[in-house]
């Protein structure tokens, strides 16, 4: 599956597990509290189809992050424990995601490592 960033809508995720906030949900402030500048990353990251970044604002943008380090890891190993927690609970819908970024390598993402860590995971075995 190819991504269209024309396709997608404000108001739907453009992916469950790592982008589960819909960009409207951020700009209204719906329900959230979205903190800056993460919140503007997270938005310019996805209507550019720049998924790494997009995550990596996704982490962030709770405010849970100090000095690089949320819950006691580093967000680049929070992600990795995550992938690693969907691979294992959430088969179907990692494979979805997988699928989702496969598509979507953008030269210009500043974070492409984030999906190198999500498609490392797809060779794991539980």
């Amino acid at each position: 599956m190819s991504f269209d960033a024309m396709s997608l809508s404000d108001s739907q995720v453009a992916e469950t597990l790592f982008l589960d906030l819909p960009v409207q949900q951020v700009l209204e402030r719906d329900g959230i509290q979205p903190v800056e500048p993460w919140a503007r990353l997270y938005v310019d990251a996805i209507h550019d189809a720049r998924f790494g970044d997009a995550i990596w604002a996704r982490y962030h943008i709770d405010g849970n992050v100090v000095n690089g380090m949320v819950e006691g890891l580093t967000v680049l190993e929070a992600i990795e424990e995550d992938a690693v927690g969907y691979k294992k609970y959430s088969p179907e819908d990692f494979s979805e995601a997988v699928s989702f970024y496969r598509g979507t390598v953008n030269r210009a993402d500043r974070h492409a490592q984030v999906i190198e860590i999500i498609f490392r995971n797809t060779l794991r075995v539980f």
